[in-house]
């Protein structure tokens, strides 16, 4: 495939314009990024793509001829493959089962050939990622991450022609993107182009050849790096329509703490192999970010923090007393609250709206006794939608309805209204947009001006390098190294997390 085209691709959901003449054009092969804001329409386009969803209007060409992509078996036809943002994946099937899922091999075309679909599996996860992880086990019970590394592999073992990565890394460490950008150079080199779609900016420089931009469901602008510098001030401008955007970068510059105002404190805390000896003294108004290698035990670390897991030795000192927090109810009892790291599952209820999703806490916390003063409730959810930006303004749409950014803030906003002590972060920003990212992250800013602390796992090393005082790095469950002021730097996070010696 030299040339895939598309012209004035439209598409409307029950009222809701998501693309309104968007148009694309690659000539490969190459590896095209392509970006936009939550809610721009390049999850629709990708899904439109690939005959998961049905176009309203529009014309597809491969090599100057038009075809028709109405059905997954049109795409696959052609050799399109999409692996999927929301993943495509059975959660009750084994990572085999997935893999080969659509293609299996029969053996004397009665009996499927499983012992070779397994091999054929294993091979295409370690050829990508290295990670030690059994054919056998099923996707229900693998993390965020290896979900997504079970998503690629079965995309590339259709053989595409052209590949279409929807936010392929968004639960991904330094080192599995490191990776996967490897093998997306492979597959340039033998002839297949690639569709990388992505909010972290500094991903689309590095690895892309030409960049589309998409805005409120039509295509913004182009960027060939052929022909002008990897610059992200290139790119920034096409996705939120603003000249002048700025990011809130180093929110917190290097400042001296007092170490007399200590909010809360791990003492050699302990969970079963995931969590040894863990010590941390959080101070009052500082960020402190866990970084690392992904898998070395930081969620089960902010589980703790938000009372989500016991722990098994140790203890959690809380303003000077020891506390035991068993449950969720025992964090958020003492203002300590957690934005949870997949929002869909642990953090919203999907099928309510925004109003409900905000209040919520309201009534497990028996904060409104005996009757319900709506017209109090209509305004603190009022005044959450202002200060958090959400996108469309309405305290009645459904979460389900909201771009993954504004879901997100959604989570972040329920816990404005109870001006928390401890705000746990479980990688925040996951999945969404630079606008979306940056009204966070103002959020945070403020929050620490007024004495909350916050305790910042994410995945983004850029993250913990702009917005964190100090960083923690966790390596088999222990932390191993602090970072201090100057030392917070890309070569130092990355060597703290290899373990190399200096």
């Amino acid at each position: 495939m030299k040339i895939f085209e598309v012209k004035n691709i439209k598409k409307r959901f029950e009222g809701v314009i998501a693309l309104k003449g968007a148009n694309f054009k690659l000539e490969g092969p190459k590896i095209c990024g392509l970006v936009g804001a939550n809610g721009s329409g390049k999850t629709t386009f990708a899904n439109i793509c690939c005959g998961a969803i049905k176009k309203d209007e529009g014309q597809f060409f491969i090599d100057g001829e038009e075809v028709k992509i109405n059905y997954p078996k049109d795409a696959k036809k052609y050799g399109i493959v999409l692996a999927h943002q929301n993943l495509s994946l059975i959660p009750e099937m084994t990572i085999w089962e997935n893999i080969d899922l659509g293609h299996e091999e029969r053996v004397g075309n009665i009996f499927f050939n499983n012992q070779k679909a397994k091999e054929t599996a294993y091979n295409f996860l370690e050829e990508l990622f290295h990670d030690n992880i059994s054919m056998d086990a099923k996707v229900v019970n693998l993390s965020p991450e290896q979900k997504q590394m079970v998503e690629i592999a079965k995309a590339l073992s259709q053989k595409p022609k052209l590949l279409i990565l929807d936010e392929p890394t968004a639960a991904f460490d330094y080192f599995h993107v490191e990776r996967l950008f490897k093998k997306i150079k492979e597959l340039k080199e033998n002839n297949i182009s690639v569709i990388f779609i992505s909010h972290r900016v500094w991903e689309i420089t590095r690895i892309c050849d030409i960049v589309f931009a998409f805005r409120n469901g039509e295509d913004s602008g182009v960027v060939d790096f052929s022909e002008k510098e990897r610059n992200e001030k290139l790119i920034v401008p096409l996705i939120t329509g603003k000249d002048d955007f700025m990011m809130n970068e180093n929110i917190c510059p290097s400042r001296e703490f007092d170490d007399s105002k200590i909010v809360m404190e791990l003492n050699n805390l302990s969970f079963k192999n995931k969590l040894k000896n863990i010590n941390i003294k959080v101070r009052e108004g500082e960020i402190i970010g866990i970084g690392g290698l992904q898998g070395q035990g930081q969620e089960y670390l902010t589980m703790i923090f938000a009372g989500a897991i016991s722990s098994t030795a140790g203890r959690i000192i809380f303003e000077n007393k020891e506390i035991k927090l068993n449950q969720p109810r025992d964090a958020i009892n003492k203002g300590i609250y957690l934005v949870p790291g997949d929002r869909g599952v642990d953090g919203l209820f999907m099928d309510q709206s925004v109003l409900n999703n905000i209040i919520f806490p309201r009534f497990s916390l028996k904060i409104d006794k005996f009757f319900l003063n709506l017209r109090r409730l209509f305004n603190v959810s009022e005044e959450i939608i202002k200060r958090t930006s959400i996108i469309p303004p309405k305290k009645d749409i459904f979460v389900s309805n909201l771009s993954g950014g504004n879901q997100q803030k959604v989570v972040f906003g329920r816990w404005l209204q109870f001006s928390p002590k401890v705000l746990v972060l479980n990688d925040p920003t996951k999945g969404i947009d630079i606008q979306a990212k940056n009204d966070l992250y103002k959020i945070v800013r403020e929050l620490l001006e007024q004495g909350t602390s916050v305790i910042l796992y994410t995945s983004s090393n850029e993250e913990l390098i702009s917005y964190c005082n100090r960083v923690l790095i966790m390596f088999e469950g222990r932390i191993v190294e602090e970072l201090n002021n100057d030392d917070i730097c890309q070569e130092k996070i990355v060597m703290s997390s290899l373990r190399v010696k200096k």
